[in-house]
């Protein structure tokens, strides 16, 4: 009788790897993502270092090229290895160059500025009259309302007096309207001038107008005007007075005063 023995299976082995075997493969996982980060940084430091060092090398180098020059200018020393002659001559020939490029870039940079003036807006200013100056010759103008200062190269100085800083033509206008009723053969003709005050406080008339009275009632409005072209320099003032300020007349557009850089 034959009897046949029939083994067990074997055990199927775990695929799932011990616990061991996870924990060492996430410290070396750490421990190469750190070292590629600290790797990265100590590249970064060294090539930093590396440009700091060739810096003072250079720096270094110039100090020594320097302190021959010097030395051959004095004669110190043993210069029997120097070619001083040669090498004062290739130092001049450097500093003429830089001398020459700082020149160009000068010139440049003039021409530049020139065309930028040209492209400036217009140095202009315009002012309207001011009622307090009926009791003065010298015309007051208003700085507020229709008041224009295109930049601050020319000022209103005392109510009165339009100041330029800047040496050039301008063209200089004026109206002045008047008014008077009074019996043309009892008063002399209104005259209006412009006037012109140098820096050093000199004052001379570039211009006059008049106009005779109307003996018309109620008063026919009369303007007198003023216009030419006139060089003026830096801290140089124009202004207007009249022979008869009560006359003038103050309202909106009537009486003005202004000036504009050719």
């Amino acid at each position: 009788m034959i009897e046949t023995y029939s083994q067990p299976p074997p055990r199927p082995v775990a695929a799932v790897p011990p616990a061991s075997m996870k924990i060492f493969m996430y410290l070396l996982t750490l421990f190469l993502i750190t070292h590629m980060i600290g790797s990265a940084f100590f590249a970064v430091y060294l090539h930093r270092r590396l440009d700091k060092i060739e810096d003072e090398r250079n720096l270094h180098d110039d100090f020594v090229f320097m302190k021959t020059i010097q030395r051959c200018n004095k004669g110190e020393g043993s210069l029997s290895l120097l070619n001083c002659e040669e090498i004062r001559g290739q130092f001049e020939a450097f500093v003429k160059e830089i001398v020459q490029n700082n020149k160009e870039v000068q010139r440049e940079e003039e021409m530049f500025e020139m065309q930028k003036g040209d492209q400036d807006p217009q140095i202009a200013a315009h002012v309207v009259s001011e009622a307090s100056s009926k009791t003065t010759s010298v015309l007051q103008w208003a700085t507020k309302g229709y008041y224009y200062m295109s930049s601050n190269v020319v000022t209103l100085q005392n109510g009165k007096q339009l100041t330029v800083k800047r040496q050039g033509l301008y063209y200089i206008y004026s109206q002045v309207t008047f008014c008077s009723n009074r019996e043309a053969s009892s008063q002399a003709s209104f005259v209006a001038n412009l006037c012109l005050r140098s820096d050093g406080g000199s004052e001379r008339i570039l211009q006059r107008a008049a106009s005779p009275h109307s003996s018309s009632k109620p008063c026919r409005q009369q303007s007198v005007h003023l216009g030419g072209v006139f060089e003026l320099h830096p801290g140089a003032s124009v202004f207007v007075n009249v022979t008869d300020p009560s006359q003038v007349s103050h309202g909106t557009g009537f009486t003005s005063f202004g000036l504009f850089k050719l």
